[in-house]
Formats: C-alpha cells, structure tokens, sequence
C-alpha cells in the first residue's frame, strides 16, 4: 500500500506538516521464506533507550517470519566501543550468516567489518551510520530532515524571535551530529533566533534534567529547547514543570515517540517529537540482510518514514511501525 507523502494538519495558529520520508512503508519489499534457516547476527548500542527496544522487535519479528534465527547483543551504552567491539568478534568467531549492526559510533568497529567481511559475512548498517564504505543498505531516518523539521516547528512556534539552548544527543554519533546540524541550518536563516547554549550529553533523563536545571540559572530567558532524543526532552520538560511554568510557555522540540514521551506530547509539555519507524528499520534490516546473503542488489541509503507528532495529531499515526507489543522484551 502506497503511503502519503505528505499529509498537512492544522493546529492553533498555523499548519505543520507530518511527513513521510522513504517514499513508502514497502520499499524494501519481504522476501520469500528461504529454503534454509540464517543466523543473523545483531548489534544494537544501548537497549535501556526505548528507540533500541521497539527496532529490536522489527528485526525478531521479522527475522521469525522468515524462518531465520538471530543472535542479540546489547552494549548497554553507545559509547562502549570495547564491548560492542567484543560482540562483533563474537559473532564472527560464531560464523553468522551476516551481521546487522546499529554502532554506538560512526567509528566503532570499524576494523571488525572488514574482518566479517573478509571472512564472508556481509554487514547491514542501520540507524547510526557507520563511517566503513563497506556496510551494505545504510537503513535509518533522514536525520538531517528531522533536526530541520525541528527547527522549522521552533521558528513558526516562536514567530521567528527568541532564545534557543540544545541539548545535542551524544557525539561523534551520525543521527545526533545530522539532527543537530539540520536544526542549526534551518534556525541560521532567521537572525532574532538567538542560540544561547548547546552541549553534547548522553540520551538519558538524568542529563536533560541537569542540563536544564543548569541553563535555567545561567540565562534569564529561555524560550526553546531543542534536544536531539527524547529522554533529554523529558527531562528537560520535568524542570520546567517543577519551575511552575505551563505547558507549551517553553517550546520543547525532540525526535523519538516511546510511551513517556507520547504523554508529554498530549500534556502539551514537549511541543513536537519527530517520530521515527524503529520497528520498520528493524524488518527492513533483516529483509536487506536476506537479501545479502543470497547476493541480490541493494539499495544504498534506506530512509524510513518520520512523523511529527503534536498534541493535535497525536491519534493519527500506525504505531505498528514505531513501537513494539506491550510486554515484549528482547531475547539478550
């Protein structure tokens, strides 16, 4: 089924627009069953981050409609390059069929990609691009696309004038270091949008909150936060919360749509969450490493669709694509 490329939505006092990138839900078309039963092999960077969770679903589900088997390691954090490294040295040493791997960094593993690839392992990029010109398929969202998205929502919010602190996401990350750089781009073309801070942190709530809580005493005026995941824009939110401000007073902008984060978005306390297709970057992950294995063409540069979610248009969307069945935990 073909899927809108761009559905425009009315709210308060102007239009935004829910955009679907990736032209549609079925680009990477599921392959037959294959004769034989695959490993798969799957790294993912940091699985307390809900995101991680719901891609994890996509890649199990998909993998076992499939007839294949899968393997799934967790870091536990992006930047433990050491283990990630561990694990992919595991998973060749295991002789996997391919590996899909979501590094915690643009550099992490580099060195082990050559070696599966040497040893005849393919290797499926999703979600955070990997700086080896060697992986295959390159499946995300258009990160870029997100962090302009936000700055577009910021600028029409703010009515083009008003003071912006960031809170980046983790560095030398490819999707935070694209959603930040798209945001700043937008943002630049509009001279009374000042940029009073920016820091790169760790997704986590605790470090929103901190950051928040810190930003809140150093300037006198704060109208926007832009955060590049979510956790940072709830913790952020709960300041603002407990400063006794209301919701929306603060313009709060953030990519990822998990259960914590659609509250705040009805609640009005995060104005806008560009939300991702995790579940979809998973399937599609396991239909491109299929695909690989049997030496079939692949398409390079995957986009999967974005959403943006207000308060408004918060029933609107097929969450199949973005968030796991309640109660399902990956098998570590």
């Amino acid at each position: 089924m073909k899927l809108f490329k761009l559905f425009l939505l009315s709210t308060i006092s102007f239009c935004f627009t829910l955009n679907v990138f990736g032209q549609d839900i079925d680009l990477v078309k599921r392959p037959s069953k294959p004769n034989k039963s695959y490993t798969v092999g799957i790294l993912e960077p940091n699985m307390a981050i809900p995101h991680f969770v719901a891609q994890a679903y996509g890649f199990v589900d998909e993998a076992q409609i499939l007839g294949m088997k899968v393997i799934i390691y967790d870091a536990g954090e992006h930047k433990n390059i050491a283990k990630q490294v561990a694990q992919m040295e595991d998973l060749i040493a295991s002789k996997v069929d391919v590996i899909c791997i979501v590094p915690g960094t643009s550099v992490t593993a580099m060195a082990q990609i050559d070696q599966a690839i040497a040893a005849g392992i393919p290797v499926v990029n999703i979600n955070i691009m990997s700086d080896n010109q060697k992986v295959l398929g390159r499946i995300r969202s258009d990160d870029y696309e997100q962090g302009r998205l936000q700055g577009e929502y910021m600028v029409k919010a703010l009515k083009g004038k008003g003071n912006v602190v960031m809170m980046n996401g983790v560095s030398g990350t490819s999707a935070f270091i694209s959603r930040s750089k798209g945001f700043l781009d937008y943002v630049a073309k509009y001279p009374d949008m000042k940029i009073l801070s920016q820091q790169w942190t760790p997704n986590a709530t605790d470090r929103g909150l901190k950051l928040m809580e810190d930003w809140s005493q150093a300037f006198t005026k704060i109208d926007g936060v832009y955060t590049g995941a979510d956790r940072l824009a709830i913790g952020a939110a709960q300041v603002l919360k407990a400063q006794g401000k209301k919701p929306g007073e603060v313009i709060i902008t953030t990519v990822d749509y998990n259960d914590d984060t659609e509250r705040f978005v009805r609640e009005g306390w995060i104005s806008a969450a560009m939300a991702q297709s995790p579940v979809l970057m998973g399937r599609w992950g396991i239909r491109v490493a299929l695909a690989a294995i049997q030496n079939q063409p692949i398409q390079d540069k995957l986009f999967t669709p974005n959403f943006v979610m207000t308060k408004e248009n918060a029933d609107t969307v097929n969450m199949n694509l973005i968030r796991q069945p309640k109660g399902w935990r990956p098998p570590l």
